[in-house]
């Protein structure tokens, strides 16, 4: 009796190892997470009262009285939101010469604020000889072009789509 009392003993003992191990990463996960979550004052907030609001980008900004049409830059590249559970369709977010990052975290270009697939800092774009790229910058659930996960580097060209956590952007010039 007591050769079969020490092996069910022992694996209780490491099934509880286990579960202890499992506790200890879902909370320092969720810990890891809440140190991330954006301030309240640094991000845009979609109207939802109308589904057409959306903030004016830099580049609209500078050109307010320059007599171009609203939401059209003067040939700037930018990303616009196609489909997104937390801002308005066609939201533009000029891109500048720099690197621009995208995710959760209110230290980001383009703040994802609420959106639960998208990491802190989930993605950059960078331009390089005229060409835009866009980069995972290791994210928990990737970032896609065209509906492809990316690896590295991915160039970017005029029409392609982009898809940070849940919002899918498109790439216009």
């Amino acid at each position: 009796m007591l050769e079969i009392q020490v092996p069910l003993l022992a694996a209780k003992a490491l099934l509880l190892l286990l579960l202890l191990a499992f506790v200890y990463s879902v909370v320092r996960r969720g810990i890891g997470d809440l140190r991330q979550v954006p301030e309240e004052g640094k991000v845009y907030e979609p109207d939802r009262g109308n589904r057409g609001a959306r903030r004016a980008s830099p580049a609209e900004s500078r050109n307010a009285g320059s007599g171009q049409p609203p939401g059209r830059s003067s040939g700037a590249a930018e990303l616009v939101v196609e489909d997104s559970e937390i801002m308005a369709p066609d939201t533009r977010f000029s891109l500048t010469d720099g690197a621009v990052s995208l995710g959760r975290s209110s230290a980001n270009d383009i703040v994802l604020k609420s959106d639960d697939y998208a990491s802190g800092r989930h993605a950059r774009l960078t331009r390089h000889g005229g060409l835009l790229y866009v980069e995972d910058t290791g994210s928990t659930n990737g970032t896609f072009v065209n509906g492809r996960k990316t690896v590295g580097a991915t160039p970017l060209r005029p029409g392609d789509t982009v898809r940070v956590g849940s919002t899918t952007f498109r790439y216009v010039e």
